[in-house]
C-alpha cells in the first residue's frame, strides 16, 4: 500500500528532530527500526516542505541512509550519553526550530517542543527477572516518566500497545501501534550457494538450525538447545544449532546446557555477526528457532520468513502477530513439542514447502511505507496536541 502524500502543518517547512544515535551503532532491532523508518520517509516526503534533522553524538556512518535533501545531519558532541539526552539534544531542537522531536525511550524534562517517543516493549515490567537489577531500576525510573512527558507514545505491535497502556497506566489514545516493516536485504538464495558461503566464512557445514538474538534469559535459548538435543536423540540426525547474537547477561543456564546436553560440539556460538551475514545464515539454515518468552515484535522471524526459511517461534508476546500462519507457534516451555516440530519439518517435504511459501507471503505484508505514514500522522497530532 502506497501512503498518501504527507500532510503539512502549514506555514513553511515542517522540521522534525530525530534522535539518530542508534544509526551509529551495530546491527540491532532498534537500529533496523530507525533505518527502515527514515529511509521510508525519504521515499515519499517532499523535501521542500519537510525536513528531518538527524541529531547524533558522532557522525553517521556513510551509507546508513540514502542521499536525500530531506535529511539534515547535526553532530552534538557531549561527554556522556545521558547528558546528551538530558541537555544537548532538547536545547538543540529549539535552536533548529523543530516542530516535534522523536526519541526512543528517553524524554528529557527540558524539551520545549512536543516529543514522540518509541517504546518497543515493556518486558522489564512484564517479568522483571529477565533483567539485571541495575537495568531494571533504571528502566523503572526513566520509562514511565518519559511516557508521561511525551505527547504520543509509539510502539511496534498491538500486544506491546496493550501492555504499555495497562502497565504504565496511559490513556489509550496516547499510545499508537506502528508495526515494523520488513528489513531490506533479506530474500531467498539457492540453498547450495548459502551452504557454501557459510562453510567458507564460518566453517559451519549443514544441516544446522539457527537461533538469532542477544544471549539473555528472556530469549529462552535453553529451550532451543533442549529441543535440538531431543531431535538429535530421537532421529539420529547430525543436527547442529548455530547460536548467533551479542553476549548478554546471566549465561549460567546456557553454560549448564552446554555441559549437560551438548556432546560432539554440535552447539556453535558465532557471537555478533553483521546484518549482511545474516542473509546467508538464514538461507543456509534448515529452520529458525525463536523461543523467546516475550517480544514486543520479533524481527528475526520476519527476516527468516523473507528468506523462505521455516520458522518455529514461541507464542509469547507479539510473536503470533508477526509469524501468524507463516510459521509454527508453540509454547515456550515445551521442548519436546519443539523437537517434534523440528523433525516434522525436516522429514516431511510437502509440509516444509508449504511452510516456505506461507512464510514468503507473510513477510511481504510488513511495509516500512505504512509505518512511515502512520508515524508522520502521529508527529502532526503531537504538534497540534501540544499547541
Amino acid at each position: 500500500m502506497e501512503p498518501n502524500p504527507a500532510p503539512s502543518t502549514g506555514g513553511g517547512t515542517v522540521r522534525v528532530a530525530i534522535d539518530a544515535r542508534l544509526l551509529t551503532g551495530m546491527y540491532t532491532g532498534d537500529r533496523t527500526y530507525w533505518r527502515g523508518l527514515l529511509k521510508a520517509f525519504s521515499e515519499w516526503l517532499d523535501a521542500e516542505q519537510h525536513r528531518l534533522v538527524l541529531f547524533s553524538r558522532c557522525p553517521l556512518p556513510d551509507g546508513v541512509l540514502p542521499e536525500s535533501p530531506l535529511y539534515e545531519s547535526v553532530v552534538l558532541p557531549a561527554c556522556s550519553e545521558r547528558l546528551w539526552s538530558l541537555w544537548y539534544f532538547p536545547r538543540a531542537t529549539s535552536s533548529y526550530q523543530c516542530a516535534v522531536a522523536h526519541t526512543q525511550y528517553s524524554v528529557s524534562p527540558l524539551f520545549r517542543i512536543p516529543v514522540v517517543t518509541t517504546i518497543h516493549d515493556v518486558s522489564f515490567l512484564v517479568n522483571p527477572r529477565w533483567f539485571p537489577l541495575k537495568d531494571r531500576l533504571l528502566l523503572r525510573l526513566s520509562i514511565p516518566a518519559s511516557c508521561r512527558r511525551a505527547a504520543r507514545v509509539l510502539t511496534v505491535s498491538e500486544t506491546s500497545r496493550r501492555d504499555i497502556i495497562r502497565l504504565l497506566h496511559l490513556p489509550p489514545e496516547k499510545v499508537v501501534a506502528t508495526l515494523n516493516g520488513l528489513p531490506e536485504g533479506f530474500y531467498p538464495i539457492e540453498k547450495s550457494q548459502a551452504h557454501a558461503w557459510v562453510d567458507r566464512h564460518y566453517g559451519i557445514k549443514p544441516p544446522f538450525l539457527l537461533a538469532v538474538g542477544v544471549l539473555q534469559p528472556r530469549k529462552n535459548w535453553l529451550l532451543a538447545i533442549q529441543a535440538v538435543a531431543y531431535a538429535r536423540e530421537w532421529s539420529g540426525l547430525p543436527l547442529k544449532l548455530v547460536l548467533t547474537g551479542k553476549p548478554g547477561w546471566a549465561k549460567r543456564e546456557l553454560e549448564w546446557a552446554k555441559r549437560t546436553l551438548v556432546e560432539d560440539n554440535w552447539l556453535i556460538e558465532t557471537g555478533y555477526v553483521p546484518d549482511e551475514h545474516l542473509l546467508w545464515l538464514y538461507n543456509a539454515a534448515e529452520i529458525l528457532l525463536y523461543p523467546s518468552f516475550y517480544e514486543g515484535f520479533g524481527l528475526p522471524p520476519l527476516e527468516a520468513m523473507a528468506c523462505g526459511t521455516p520458522v518455529i517461534a514461541s507464542n509469547g508476546g507479539a510473536l503470533p502477530e508477526v509469524v501468524a500462519s507463516g510459521g509454527v507457534l508453540l509454547p515456550p516451555n515445551q521442548p519436546a513439542q519443539w523437537a517434534h516440530a523440528i523433525l516434522t519439518i525436516l522429514q516431511n517435504e510437502a509440509y516444509r514447502e508449504g511452510l516456505r511459501q506461507r512464510a514468503l507471503q507473510r513477510a511481504q505484508m510488513f511495509s516500512w511505507q505504512e509505518t512511515a505514514r502512520k508515524t508522520w500522522q502521529v508527529y502532526l497530532e503531537a504538534a497540534g496536541h501540544c499547541g
